[in-house]
């Protein structure tokens, strides 16, 4: 099996746990990550020594977002092979 057979037709991003979900057949939905670092991101956007959260969280959710496009564009390079 190939990675992609498992993540399926496209990989969609939710915001609210940041979690890769892997869609086959419109509906089925597979877990293939999560998004980690809150770590490191909320220390991005510290001001004057308070963390400023609603500001972290939108760019972590940007970046899950950018993940989740990466990957669908690597799934539509392979479908054209």
């Amino acid at each position: 099996m190939k990675p992609s057979e498992f993540i399926g037709d496209e990989v969609r991003y939710d915001r609210d746990g940041q979690i890769f979900w892997g869609v086959k057949n419109e509906n089925q939905l597979q877990m293939i990550a999560e998004l980690r670092g809150w770590g490191a991101i909320q220390n991005i956007f510290k001001e004057k020594g308070t963390i400023n959260g609603e500001k972290a969280a939108m760019f972590q959710d940007e970046v899950g977002e950018w993940i989740a496009r990466a990957i669908n564009e690597k799934l539509e390079r392979e479908r054209k092979v």
